[in-house]
């Protein structure tokens, strides 16, 4: 099974690919497992940007994700990338602040996490730019079949509904904005 998504910068394409582990149903406990139950794109600048994002199961606890990235303008520290997840025990409930990121500038994004936690297995899956290559000229970016290991979820999710709001914004201004819904069950 395979999910699309359209653009996404590429450090937030990765980001948002950490969060959205759970884009297939996938069994993380003995009695556990985790299902998008939708992905939408709620604003995007294609002047800036255009991408495409997809996701699919691979097996157990792992899901392969594949995208194009054909960037158009520089990137730097100005623009930053913000998460926002909420939870709540029954979809038709009120959801409620769980992890309120604060907003990160994609240089300081590559700086850390990025070079830390994804560059290294990345750059066998694609053309991503060096963690110290910001800012970013135009580019165009491809990911294929980079391999997500979904075991970290296990640890900071309980079963109930959660949104994923994920935002790349500059000078305060939306360039790109998704929603994610996921179940724990």
């Amino acid at each position: 099974m395979t999910y699309s998504a359209g653009s996404v910068s590429v450090q937030q394409m990765l980001l948002l690919g950490l969060v959205l582990l759970a884009a297939t149903p996938i069994r993380v406990q003995a009695k556990h497992t985790l299902k998008l139950h939708s992905l939408e794109k709620l604003h995007e600048d294609n002047d800036d940007l255009e991408s495409v994002l997809r996701i699919a199961e691979d097996e157990e606890n792992l899901v392969k994700v594949s995208g194009e990235l054909k960037q158009h303008v520089t990137i730097d520290n100005e623009w930053q990338i913000h998460f926002l997840i909420s939870r709540a025990k029954e979809r038709d409930e009120e959801f409620e602040e769980f992890l309120n990121m604060p907003r990160l500038g994609v240089c300081d994004v590559m700086k850390t996490y990025y070079k830390e936690f994804l560059y290294e297995k990345l750059k066998e899956h694609s053309n991503a730019p060096h963690p110290d290559s910001c800012p970013l000229p135009p580019e165009h970016y491809h990911l294929k079949d980079y391999p997500l290991d979904v075991q970290q979820l296990k640890k900071i999710l309980v079963p109930g509904y959660y949104r994923i709001e994920s935002k790349l914004l500059k000078e305060d201004h939306i360039k790109l904005s998704y929603l994610a819904v996921i179940q724990v069950e």
